[in-house]
C-alpha cells in the first residue's frame, strides 16, 4: 500500500498544472489554443531516485503510526466540528456544516495552533476541564469557546483499530445528551431552513424568535439557544407536523431510508384517478423523471361532495420521504396535487395542535417505535392484515407545558 501511494505521489509531482485561465480558455477554444500551450518533455520533468523513495515512504509510515497512537490515545475523542455545533457549548450555536466552513476558513485556533482540519479528533474532556479552569483552548475569530462543564459529549469514532466492544463501553460510561423533540405545525409558505438567501419566510427562524429551544443557565449565564434540526423537509407550499429537535444523530436516523420510517399526509389531488392509477402506486409502478417510487399506502379518505366535482382526498402512507415524493408520484399519473399536509412522522402525529404552534413532545427513539416498517403494494384496498394489540402503533402523548 506504501509503494502504490508513493508512485501516485511521484505521478502527481511530475505533472504541470494549467493556469485556471489558460484552461478555462482550452475549453472554449481547444483548436486555438492547442498549439499555444507549452508541453513539457520527459527529460525535462524531475527525476525521482531510490533514496527519495525510501524517505517518502518513511514519512507516510510514521505520519500513519503517529495518527493510529493519537487516536489511540484519545479516550473520548470528538470532532472538532461536532464539538463547536454541540449544545454543551455556552456562547454559541453553529451547525455542523457552519462549523466546518469556519475551521476551513482559518478562524478557529487550538491550543494557539490554526485548525484547519474540521474531522481533527480532539479530547473533550480535556476540553471541559480547561474551560472549567477559564483556560480555553478552543477560539473562534480570536474569542474563546466556552463549554458548559454539566454537559457531556456524546462518543466519537475513533480509528479503525478500536475494538466496538471498547466503544460500547466508551458509550455507556459517558452520558449523553438528553434529546429534546418538538412536534410543530408548519404554516403554508415557509421554508424549512436556518439561512435563506432570498429571504423567504423560515421556519426555524420563527421558532427561535418564539423561544422554542432556549434553555435557562443559573448564575450570571442568560439564557441560551439551543440549535435546532429539523427532521426531514417539507416544501414550501406543503404544511403539517415537522419534527424539531436537539439531537442531530436521533434526526439522521429517523430520516435514514433504512430505518422505513412511516410518513402519512392528506392530499386533496384535481384530476380523473381510476384504480389503475391506484394499483401503480401501491404496487410502487411509477416513474418520474427517472425516478422510480416505491410502494405507498392509498386510501380514499372523503368522497366527492358533487357528482360534478373533480377533487378527491387521499390518505397516503410512505417509509421514505424523497423529494417531492408525493406529488412527483401523482403528477406522473396526471393528476395535480392542490393541498398537501403531514398528518403522521413514525408514531408522532398531528392531531390538534394549531397552526404554527410547537408543542415540545417525549423523545421516542426509533427502535422504540412501531409506525414503521416495509410498506409491500401487492394488496388490495378491501385486504386488511389484522396486527396483534402489542404491534398497533401508539401515538406519543403532548405535554402540556411550552
Amino acid at each position: 500500500m506504501i509503494s502504490a501511494l508513493t508512485n501516485t505521489i511521484i505521478r502527481s509531482s511530475s505533472r504541470t498544472t494549467r493556469p485556471a485561465a489558460v484552461c478555462a480558455q482550452h475549453r472554449l477554444f481547444p483548436r486555438f489554443f492547442a498549439s499555444s500551450i507549452p508541453q513539457t518533455s520527459k527529460s525535462a520533468r524531475e527525476t525521482v531516485t531510490a533514496a527519495d523513495k525510501f524517505e517518502i515512504a518513511t514519512d507516510i509510515s510514521s505520519n500513519a503510526s503517529k495518527n493510529d497512537a493519537t487516536a489511540s490515545s484519545i479516550k473520548n475523542g470528538i470532532r472538532l466540528s461536532k464539538l463547536l455545533s454541540h449544545d454543551a457549548t455556552k456562547n454559541l450555536a453553529l451547525s455542523r456544516r457552519q462549523a466546518e466552513r469556519l475551521i476551513r476558513g482559518g478562524e478557529v485556533t487550538l491550543a494557539g495552533k490554526i485548525i484547519q482540519t474540521p474531522m481533527l479528533l480532539v479530547d473533550f474532556d480535556e476540553i471541559l476541564a480547561s474551560s472549567a479552569e477559564n483556560r480555553p483552548m478552543i477560539k473562534l475569530s480570536g474569542k474563546p469557546v466556552l463549554f458548559d462543564p454539566s454537559i457531556a459529549s456524546t462518543t466519537s469514532t475513533t480509528s479503525s483499530s478500536v475494538n466496538n466492544n471498547d466503544v460500547n463501553q466508551q458509550q455507556q460510561q459517558s452520558p449523553s445528551l438528553d434529546p429534546r423533540v418538538w412536534a410543530v405545525h408548519k404554516l403554508k409558505g415557509e421554508v424549512v431552513t436556518e439561512n435563506d438567501p432570498y429571504e423567504r419566510p423560515s421556519l426555524i427562524e420563527r421558532l427561535k424568535q418564539s423561544g422554542v429551544g432556549k434553555t435557562r443557565r443559573g448564575g450570571k449565564h442568560k439564557r441560551q439557544q439551543i440549535h435546532l434540526k429539523p427532521i426531514g423537509r417539507l416544501d414550501m407550499p406543503t404544511e403539517g407536523l415537522i419534527l424539531v429537535t436537539n439531537d442531530g444523530g436521533f434526526a439522521r436516523e429517523m430520516e435514514l431510508p433504512s430505518s422505513k420510517i412511516h410518513r402519512v399526509y392528506r392530499v386533496r389531488v384535481h384530476g380523473r384517478l381510476t384504480p389503475y392509477k391506484l394499483d401503480h402506486i401501491r404496487r410502487g409502478r411509477v416513474q418520474h423523471e427517472n425516478v422510480r417510487y416505491p410502494p405507498m399506502q392509498v386510501a380514499l379518505e372523503k368522497k366527492r361532495a358533487r357528482a360534478a366535482s373533480s377533487n378527491t382526498w387521499l390518505r397516503v402512507t410512505c417509509a421514505e420521504g424523497k423529494n417531492r415524493q408525493v406529488r412527483n408520484v401523482f403528477a406522473a399519473l396526471g393528476v395535480t396535487v392542490t393541498r398537501l399536509i403531514r398528518v403522521a412522522y413514525g408514531d408522532y402525529r398531528l392531531e390538534s395542535i394549531p397552526p404554527g404552534m410547537a408543542i415540545p413532545v417525549p423523545y421516542k427513539s426509533v427502535t422504540q417505535q412501531k409506525a414503521k416498517g416495509r410498506i409491500g403494494g401487492s394488496l388490495s384496498p378491501k385486504k386488511k392484515i389484522h396486527k396483534k394489540r402489542e404491534d398497533v402503533a401508539s401515538p406519543v402523548k403532548w405535554v402540556t407545558s411550552i
